[in-house]
C-alpha cells in the first residue's frame, strides 16, 4: 500500500512470507526530511566553526588555533590554542565571567610568576597584555619593535608616554602610601601632578591587578579543555586583599575562605574527577562494559531454566509482603495482643510519633491492598503458568536464534552514529551566527579589581561569588566586523559572541525532529526485526528445522525491503509527541515568573505536560505492538495498530499477566547486573594498583566513586540492550498467543510451541478442578 488507509484483508497464515512494500509514502517524506538534514549539515559547516567551541574565542571574536584577517591584515592564530584570561579574579563573578578579557596564548604560563609578597615584580615574563594591535591607552604604535599579535610587551612600556587624567591622578594618591610604591615612583620621575606620564609609570600601575595595560601572573595556570585556569596558592587572598588594603576598603573576614573554597570546589575537584576517570579506564571497562555483557548472558541463561520458580518466588514474596505490612501496622496499633513486639521496635527505629489511631488506619488500608492483591492473584494462578511459559518460549526462541543476541549490536551502532553526527553538527550550528556584542551597565558590574574592590560591602561580595544579578543588552548596534570587534574588545562591559539568527532557530528545530524521528525510526526497525524472527519461530511450533537458515537475516531483509514505511509512520507519531513535549518543557522555562505570579497558568500548564506525557506513553506502547504485527503479519501500520489494540483489548488480563511478570523479571535482572558491576569495578578499585600511591602514582585513585558509578550506569545500559531483546521476544509471543487463540475455531492455540501447549493444557485442568471444586 502507499499509505495508511483504506481496509486491507488480514493474511490468514501465521507469518506471512510473500510480502509488499507497505507505506511507501511515508518512507518518501522521511527521506525528503533526511535530505533537509542534509542541508542544515552544509549550512552549519558552512557559517560555523568547531575550532570555536574547541579552542574557545578572545574578547574580540578571533577564535584560537586558527587563522583570521583585521581591517585587511592576517593575524596568525595557528599557534595559538590557549585561552587565557588576563584577569583570572574575574572569573568569580558567575554574571562576569562572559565578560572576563581572554587572549589565545601558546602555552597556558606556568613559570616565573609575580610573587605579591615581594611587590614590585619587573621580570616582563610574569606580566601577559592584550593583543598590541588592541593594546590599551591608547599604546599601539608608540612601542618600537613589537608585533600586531604580541602579549608580552611588559619590558616595552617605559618608551611610551600618556598624557595624565583624574583616574591616573587619583590612583597615584591612593597607592603612593606604599613604600615600593614610593621609591618607583621617585626612581622613575612619575608625578601625580605632572601632565605626562612615562611609560614606567605604566609599569606600576600593571602592577595591580584589573588596571592594565599589562596584567601579573599572580599564579600559575593549567589547561583543561584548552582554557587556562588559575591554580591559586594557599595564602594568595590574603595578599591581594592586603594590597587592595591600601587603596580601598577590607573585605569582609571570610572573603578569603570563600574565595578559596570556590577554586578548590570548582576547579580542583573537577580535575581530580577527570584524572581518576582517566586513571580507573580499565576499571570502567571491565565491571561496566565486560561484566554487562557475561551477566546479561548469565541472567537469561538463568532465566531459561528458572522462570517459573522466580515467577513464583516473586508473587509468593509480594503476598508475604503485603501481608506482613498489614500485620505490622495492627501490631503498632495495639490490635494484636501484647506490645512487646511494638517496644522491640520502638528501640531500633523511632517511630512512637505516630499514634495507636493512625496505626490502625494504615492497617485498615494495607487489608484491604491485601485482599485486593490475594484475590487478583487467585484470578490470575492460571494465566501465571501461561505467562511463565511464554516467557520460557521465549528463552526457547532466542536459544534457537542465538544471533538474535548480537542483534542490538547493529541499532547500536545505528543510534551511536546519529547521536556523533547530530552532535557535530549542533556543535557547528550553535558556533554560527551573526557577531553581536552584549554590554553590561557599570552599576551592574561588580569584577573583583582594585577599582571595583573600593567600599565592597559583605552582601555585594556575597552577591558576586553566588551570581548576583545582572541586566545585560545589545550595544554597538551602529558598527559591524572589524569595528565592531576593536570598540567591543576594548570596552571592560563587552563581550562579543556569535548568536543565531531566526534562520538558524528555524534550522536547529529541524535538526532537533530530525534526531527524535530518527531514533524512533532505529527503535522501530529493530522491534520489527526482532519480532519478525520470533515470530517465526512460534509460528512454526517452535521447530527449528521448519525455521529459515538465518531467521534473524530473514527478518531483517523484510523489515529493510518491505516495513521502513511502516515504521517510519508509527516513529513520526512518537516523534511529534516529543517534540511537543520539549517545546513545553521550553514555554514552561520562560514562563516562570509569569506563573508564579498565577495559580493558575502554572496548573494549566502542568496538566497539559502531565496528559502530554501520558500520550506519549500510549502511543508507544501501541506502537510496539503494531511493530510486532508488522514484523510478524506484514500489514501496513493502520491495520498493524488497529489488530494490535484489538488483540490487548480482548486478552487485557492475560497481557497484563505476561508483561508485569516479564517487567519484573528484566527489572531484576538489569538492577541484579548493574550491582554486580559495581561490585567487580569495587573490588578491582580496592587493589594496591589503584591505592598505593607510592608503588603507583600513575593509577593512584584520589576517589573510587566516579569509576564505581560509571560502571554501574554502564552495566545498566549494557543490560538493558540484552534484555531488549528478551522484552521484544516475551511480548511477541505473547501477541502471537492471543492472534492463534483468535483465529481458531475453539478459542484455544493451535500452533503454540509444545512447552505453551503443555501450559495451556495445565491451566485448563486446573481450571476444570476449581470449577469443580465451586460447583
Amino acid at each position: 500500500s502507499m499509505a495508511c488507509c483504506g481496509d486491507e484483508p488480514e493474511p490468514q497464515e501465521g507469518v506471512v512470507i510473500k510480502r509488499k512494500c507497505r507505506d511507501v509514502i511515508c518512507l518518501v517524506f522521511f527521506i525528503a526530511f533526511w535530505a533537509g538534514m542534509f542541508i542544515i549539515c552544509g549550512l552549519a559547516f558552512a557559517q560555523g566553526d568547531y575550532d570555536r567551541l574547541v579552542y574557545g574565542t578572545d574578547s574580540y571574536g578571533f577564535t584560537c588555533g586558527k587563522k583570521t584577517t583585521f581591517r585587511n591584515a592576517t593575524l596568525d592564530l595557528s599557534n595559538r590554542k590557549e585561552l587565557y584570561f588576563l584577569n583570572p579574579l574575574a572569573l568569580l563573578n558567575v554574571l562576569d565571567i562572559e565578560f572576563a578579557k581572554a587572549v589565545c596564548v601558546e602555552s597556558c604560563p606556568k613559570t616565573p610568576v609575580c610573587d605579591y609578597k615581594s611587590l614590585p615584580c619587573t621580570n616582563g615574563d610574569m606580566y601577559r597584555c592584550p593583543y598590541y594591535r588592541f593594546a590599551e591607552d591608547n599604546l599601539y604604535g608608540k612601542l618600537p619593535n613589537v608585533s600586531d599579535l604580541s602579549v608580552s610587551y611588559y619590558r616595552m612600556l617605559p618608551s611610551a608616554t600618556i598624557p595624565a587624567s583624574n583616574v591616573t591622578t587619583k590612583f597615584l594618591q591612593g597607592v603612593g602610601s606604599l613604600p615600593w610604591v614610593s621609591n618607583w615612583m621617585n626612581t622613575y620621575n612619575i608625578s601625580s601632578t605632572s601632565a605626562t606620564l612615562n611609560g614606567y609609570y605604566l609599569q606600576l600601575q600593571s602592577q595591580f591587578p584589573g588596571l592594565g595595560p599589562c596584567y601579573p601572573v599572580f599564579a600559575s595556570t593549567e589547561s583543561y579543555f584548552h582554557r587556562c585556569f588559575p591554580q591559586f596558592p594557599p595564602g594568595i587572598t590574603d595578599g591581594l586583599i592586603e594590597i587592595k588594603d591600601k587603596v580601598a576598603n577590607a573585605l569582609p573576614a571570610n572573603a578569603t575562605k570563600t574565595f578559596t573554597d570556590v577554586w578548590n570546589d570548582v576547579e580542583h575537584r573537577w580535575a581530580r574527577y577527570v584524572g581518576d576517570i582517566s586513571k580507573g579506564f580499565a576499571i570502567i571497562l571491565v565491571g561496566g562494559l565486560a561484566g554487562g555483557v557475561v551477566f546479561s548472558l548469565v541472567w537469561m541463561i538463568i532465566l531459561r531454566y528458572l522462570a517459573g520458580f522466580m515467577a513464583w518466588i516473586t508473587i509468593l514474596l509480594v503476598n508475604v509482603a503485603c501481608l506482613g505490612i498489614t500485620l505490622f501496622s495492627f501490631s503498632m496499633a495495639g490490635m494484636l495482643g501484647s506490645n512487646e513486639f511494638t517496644n522491640k521496635i520502638n528501640t531500633v527505629v523511632e517511630i512512637e510519633s505516630i499514634e495507636e489511631e493512625q496505626w490502625k488506619w494504615i492497617g485498615v488500608g494495607a487489608a484491604i491492598v491485601t485482599g485486593i492483591v490475594f484475590l487478583v492473584t487467585l484470578l490470575m494462578l492460571s494465566r501465571v503458568k501461561v505467562a511463565v511459559a511464554c516467557i520460557k518460549v521465549a528463552s526457547q526462541a532466542v536459544g534457537a536464534m542465538p544471533s538474535i543476541l548480537l542483534f542490538p549490536l547493529l541499532p547500536f551502532i545505528f543510534e551511536a552514529g546519529l547521536v556523533v553526527y547530530w552532535i557535530f553538527v549542533t556543535a557547528e550550528l550553535y558556533s554560527a551566527g551573526d557577531l553581536t556584542a552584549t554590554c553590561r551597565t557599570s552599576s551592574n558590574s561588580v569584577g573583583l579589581t582594585l577599582s571595583s574592590l573600593k567600599n565592597i560591602s559583605s552582601d555585594t561580595w556575597m552577591n558576586v561569588l553566588q551570581g548576583g544579578s545582572s541586566t545585560n543588552s545589545s550595544c554597538y548596534s551602529n558598527l559591524s566586523g572589524d569595528e565592531l570587534q576593536a570598540a567591543c574588545g576594548a570596552d571592560p562591559n563587552c563581550f562579543v559572541s556569535y548568536k543565531w539568527n531566526s534562520k538558524l532557530r528555524w534550522a536547529f528545530l529541524y535538526h532537533f525532529f530530525g534526531l527524535l524521528w530518527t531514533n524512533q525510526v532505529i527503535v522501530g526497525f529493530s522491534c520489527v526485526t526482532i519480532a519478525g524472527a520470533v515470530g517465526s519461530y512460534y509460528w512454526h511450533r517452535g521447530d527449528s528445522s521448519r525455521m529459515p537458515t538465518f531467521p534473524v537475516l530473514v527478518a531483517m531483509k523484510n523489515t529493510l525491503i518491505y516495513h521502513m514505511g511502516s515504521i517510519c509512520f508509527g516513529a513520526f507519531l512518537v516523534a511529534v509527541i516529543q517534540f511537543i513535549r520539549f517545546l513545553l518543557d521550553y514555554l514552561d522555562r520562560k514562563t516562570r515568573e509569569l506563573q508564579a505570579q498565577n495559580k493558575f497558568a502554572e496548573w494549566a500548564m502542568c496538566c497539559v505536560k502531565c496528559c502530554m506525557w501520558c500520550l506519549e506513553k500510549i502511543v508507544m506502547f501501541i506502537n510496539k505492538n503494531a511493530y510486532i504485527m508488522v514484523g510478524v503479519k506484514g500489514t501496513n501500520y493502520c491495520v498493524s495498530a488497529a489488530r494490535a489494540v484489538a488483540l490487548i483489548v480482548q486478552n487485557a488480563l492475560r497481557i497484563a499477566t505476561v508483561n508485569f511478570m516479564g517487567d519484573v523479571l528484566i527489572f531484576m535482572g538489569k538492577t541484579t547486573v548493574a550491582a554486580l558491576c559495581g561490585l567487580v569495578a569495587f573490588g578491582m578499585s580496592e587493589l594496591d594498583y589503584y591505592n598505593d600511591a607510592t608503588d603507583h602514582p600513575d593509577t593512584f585513585l584520589a576517589s573510587p566513586v566516579l569509576c564505581i558509578a560509571l560502571s554501574i550506569i554502564i552495566g545498566f545500559v549494557v543490560s538493558d540492550i540484552f534484555f531488549s531483546v528478551y522484552e521484544m521476544a516475551i511480548e511477541t509471543i505473547m501477541l502471537s498467543f492471543c492472534e492463534d487463540c483468535e483465529r481458531s475455531a475453539t478459542g484455544q492455540a493451535t500452533c503454540a510451541p509444545p512447552l505453551l501447549m503443555e501450559a495451556i493444557g495445565a491451566a485448563q485442568t486446573d481450571g476444570h478442578k476449581a470449577q469443580a471444586l465451586t460447583g
